[in-house]
C-alpha cells in the first residue's frame, strides 16, 4: 500500500472519529446493553470457559509452564489475549451486516471493521478489568510494563483490521468464508499457547509454531501483566509480526478496492 494512501486513510479516520465512536458505541449495545443480563454473559462465557480449562488441564500444566505464575492466572492472560483474535468472524460479517450504509449515505466502506473492532474493545476492556481484578487477587501487582498492553492490543487491532478489510468485503461474493474464518480461529487456538507453553515444544516444532501471529500476541500480553519483559526483547519476532500484519494491510486493502464497486449489486 502506498504511503499516500496510508496518510489518506488515517486522515479519514482521524476526520470520522465521532461517527466510528458512535456506530462503535451503537453495535456494543446492539450486541450486549439492550439484551437482558447480555453483558453479564459476555463476561461470565470468558470466564466460564478458562474455568473450564483449568479443570481439564490444570493437572498436566499447573505451573509446568508458568514457573511460580499460578496456572489460571497464566491461562486467564493467554485466553484473554486469543479472545479479542475470535472477533475475526464477526468482523467477517460487519459490512452486511451495515449494508444500509451501502445504499443510502456516502460512507467509506474500509471504516466499518474500525466500527465492530471499536465494538469488540470495549467489550475486551470490561473483561480485561475482571481479568486485572483476579490477577491482583493472586497476588501480582501492576508494573510499569502492564502499560504494555497497549502496544499489544494495537498491534493486534492492525492485524486484525487488515484481516477484516480481506474477509469481509468476499464474504459479499462468498458467504462460506465465515465458516473458513471460524475453522482458522479453532485451529489457532490450539496452535497458539494458550493453555501450554512454546518452551515445552521440541525446537524444530516451536519455529513452526512461532509463525503464528498470535503466539507473539499471547506471550506479550504474559509478558507485559505476568514477567515483565518488552516486546524489545524479541525483535525478530516483532519484526516478523510486523511484516505479516502490514503484508495484511496490504492484501486487504487491495482486495477491497477491487470489490468495493460491486458491494452494492449483491446487499
Amino acid at each position: 500500500m502506498p504511503m499516500r494512501t496510508i496518510r489518506k486513510f488515517l486522515s479519514e479516520v482521524n476526520q470520522q472519529r465521532d461517527v466510528i465512536w458512535s456506530l462503535g458505541v451503537r453495535d456494543f449495545r446492539r450486541k450486549y446493553v439492550q439484551n437482558t443480563l447480555g453483558i453479564v454473559w459476555a463476561i461470565v462465557d470468558p470466564i466460564a470457559f478458562v474455568g473450564i480449562l483449568y479443570l481439564i488441564f490444570s493437572s498436566r500444566f499447573n505451573n509446568s509452564g508458568s514457573g511460580e505464575i499460578p496456572f489460571v492466572v497464566y491461562l486467564l492472560c493467554g485466553n484473554m489475549a486469543f479472545d479479542l483474535f475470535s472477533n475475526l468472524q464477526s468482523l467477517t460479517q460487519v459490512i452486511r451486516d451495515h449494508e444500509f450504509l451501502i445504499k443510502k449515505v456516502q460512507f467509506r466502506m474500509e471504516l466499518l471493521p474500525l466500527v465492530r473492532l471499536m465494538s469488540g474493545l470495549i467489550l475486551h476492556g470490561i473483561v480485561m478489568s475482571v481479568a486485572i481484578a483476579i490477577i491482583l487477587f493472586n497476588g501480582i501487582w501492576p508494573d510499569f510494563y502492564w502499560f504494555q498492553l497497549l502496544y499489544y492490543i494495537f498491534a493486534l487491532s492492525v492485524f486484525l483490521t487488515g484481516a477484516s478489510w480481506l474477509t469481509s468485503s468476499v464474504y459479499l461474493f462468498f458467504p462460506d468464508i465465515s465458516h473458513i474464518t471460524a475453522i482458522i480461529n479453532r485451529v489457532l487456538f490450539f496452535l497458539t499457547p494458550v493453555f501450554w507453553k512454546l518452551e515445552d515444544l521440541p525446537e524444530a516444532t516451536a519455529r513452526w509454531v512461532k509463525l503464528n501471529p498470535m503466539v507473539y500476541i499471547v506471550n506479550g500480553y504474559r509478558d507485559s501483566l505476568l514477567y515483565g519483559r518488552g516486546f524489545w526483547c524479541y525483535p525478530w519476532q516483532t519484526l516478523y509480526f510486523w511484516a505479516f500484519s502490514l503484508g495484511l494491510i496490504w492484501a486487504g486493502i487491495t482486495v477491497h478496492n477491487k470489490l468495493r464497486p460491486h458491494f452494492a449489486e449483491v446487499v
